[in-house]
């Protein structure tokens, strides 16, 4: 008993710190919004999306559990653009994640114009669909590797 009592506080503690990550890890030079979409969300909705989007990873999520685990770990290395985009007439804030500049060149440098998209790269090329009517992510989808 007192080893499940100890496991659920210490998942909850995870959540918790996890949750507070995406946030407060992720520097605010390292968002963007993008005008190439259907329309251009506000600074505030994209603050509600990178909330939910912390909140999806923390979720028990069995389909894609191995992916998230990595990311997670790796909150701090990551940049993100929002692009407004509409579909079935209702709007979308689609969440492009991808690695943030290490030490050597930057591999993105037009990340602030235009969408970064490649092929491969697991982890840490993802991206995340975010309904701001219903303040739910859905779609998620990380890339596969070579």
């Amino acid at each position: 008993m007192k080893t499940a009592i100890l496991s659920l506080c210490a998942f909850t503690v995870l959540q918790a710190c996890a949750h507070a990550g995406i946030e407060t890890d992720m520097p605010s030079t390292n968002r963007v919004i993008l005008k190439s979409g259907d329309w251009k969300p506000s600074e505030t909705e994209t603050q509600k999306a990178l909330a939910a989007v912390g909140t999806f990873l923390v979720e028990p999520n069995l389909k894609h559990q191995n992916e998230i685990a990595k990311i997670l770990g790796n909150l701090k290395n990551y940049r993100v653009q929002f692009v407004g985009v509409t579909r079935g007439g209702r709007k979308f804030i689609w969440c492009n994640f991808f690695p943030a500049r290490g030490n050597g060149e930057d591999d993105f440098p037009y990340w602030k114009r235009q969408k970064v998209e490649v092929m491969d790269g697991g982890f840490w090329f993802w991206h995340i669909d975010f309904d701001p009517n219903t303040g739910k992510c859905m779609n998620f989808a990380s890339n596969g590797y070579a």
